[in-house]
């Protein structure tokens, strides 16, 4: 194959190959993403349901509030007067380990609080089926479009709340309530709320918010801590705080327990502050930008096979061979040395010798006819012998004639003479 044809091939495979992708991501980019990757209620949002709001103010009123973006369990137990004793979850979009929830559990049990607001009840990972929990994770984003029978499915996965107090249910979420609601965790006995959801069963929980025959909040004991579980997620949001009394609700909650330290669950969120170099890579490339640095990196490949470039070792270019004057003299002597070409030779000197005159003289100069400067002989009597000399040597060599050795180096010396003291 020629090289032309390949480079044709390669160039119309590589552009085929970034309109196919150009395309994939043309039709990924229309597509309205389900996952509520942009809604959720997290402290890095500032829309309606972003919970942004509630952390500047648990920042202002409390002694101490923060992001918490690690694994539940590397969260330092309440014994530790230092460490918060108040640890919000909103809306977790991961499911919780086993490993974080034998932590978490110790964690309450030495007097910690733990704010849940959830509609699932936060599903535990099976060790076994870890996709079963993902599925429980994801039916909370779905709810909207299921009804109470399907929410009831949800909540037969175990779950963190089925695992230490009585079995929750949710309602259907509904359109946005805002009124008066009551109970002993409310400061001053009634405060004013928002909420879309509900708890439609709670057992023998203690309702401690609850607007009518709605029960929005349920306190669940745990050895000396204890688990206020929220109906709706959506009552920290910046949107409910705004409208109505939320903010002032939680902050209650929260400096009504310990030492009023705070950390709001960012991890559950995805938000993790470390992550592996797959997990980053992976979900770059999901992006736009990703798609057009792969879209470059595959068309680099393909531009690499096509012409089998070799990478080796950065090497400097050999450095021109110099020769000294005297070994290309030599050089040359034995060419014409080895062609027994001394006529050739001799004649090669004489037109040197008349260059180097004609730049004394300053026109051009005949070797053979200078005798039209019969002054200047004269008053160069050694010069003019040479050169007639010369002229007689270079005329037995034009002839055909042999010179010896000795007529040959006199042709050079006689040359090398008349060129240093040329003739006035």
């Amino acid at each position: 194959m020629r090289p032309q044809t390949r480079n044709w091939l390669t160039a119309t495979l590589a552009i085929s190959l970034l309109v196919i992708l150009a395309a994939v991501l043309g039709s990924l980019t229309g597509q309205r993403n389900p996952d509520p990757f942009l809604r959720r209620p997290s402290t890095f949002f500032t829309d309606e349901s972003g919970a942004r709001a509630l952390l500047l103010v648990m920042k202002r009123l409390l002694p101490s509030a923060e992001q918490w973006r690690r694994p539940l369990n590397s969260l330092a137990l309440p014994s530790d007067q230092s460490a918060p004793s108040t640890l919000i979850v909103a809306g977790p979009e991961k499911p919780i380990t086993q490993t974080e929830a034998e932590h978490l559990d110790r964690w309450l049990a030495e007097g910690g609080q733990l704010i849940l607001a959830t509609d699932n009840g936060w599903p535990v990972r099976d060790r076994r089926r870890p996709s079963d929990a993902e599925e429980l994770a994801e039916s909370a984003h779905e709810a909207p479009e299921k009804d109470t029978q399907d929410l009831k499915e949800t909540a037969r996965g175990e779950t963190y709340l089925s695992r230490h107090g009585p079995r929750m249910q949710w309602s259907k979420p509904e359109k946005v309530h805002n009124q008066r609601a009551g109970g002993g965790s409310l400061p001053g006995g009634e405060l004013n709320l928002q909420w879309r959801r509900k708890f439609s069963a709670t057992d023998d929980g203690k309702v401690v918010a609850a607007a009518g025959a709605a029960v929005l909040g349920v306190e669940i004991p745990v050895g000396r801590g204890r688990i206020v579980a929220l109906s709706d997620p959506s009552v920290v949001s910046n949107g409910a705080l705004r409208e109505a009394d939320n903010a002032i609700w939680l902050v209650a909650l929260a400096a009504g327990w310990g030492n009023g330290k705070v950390l709001m669950d960012e991890y559950h969120h995805g938000f993790g502050q470390r992550r592996g170099a797959a997990a980053l890579t992976w979900a770059f490339l999901k992006t736009p930008w990703g798609w057009c640095v792969l879209q470059v990196v595959v068309a680099g490949l393909l531009y690499l096979f096509g012409y089998r470039r070799k990478f080796g070792r950065v090497s400097e270019p050999p450095a021109p061979a110099r020769s000294s004057p005297l070994e290309l003299i030599e050089a040359r002597a034995g060419v014409f040395q080895a062609a027994a070409a001394r006529a050739l030779a001799a004649e090669l000197i004489v037109q040197n010798l008349a260059q180097d005159l004609a730049q004394a003289y300053g026109k051009p100069v005949n070797i053979f006819d200078l005798n039209h400067q019969p002054e200047a002989m004269s008053k160069s009597d050694g010069a003019a012998k040479q050169l007639g000399a010369l002229r007689a040597l270079c005329a037995k060599a034009t002839r055909g004639e042999t010179l010896t050795d000795q007529e040959f180096v006199d042709v050079g010396r006689m040359a090398g003479e008349i060129a240093q003291k040329p003739l006035p």
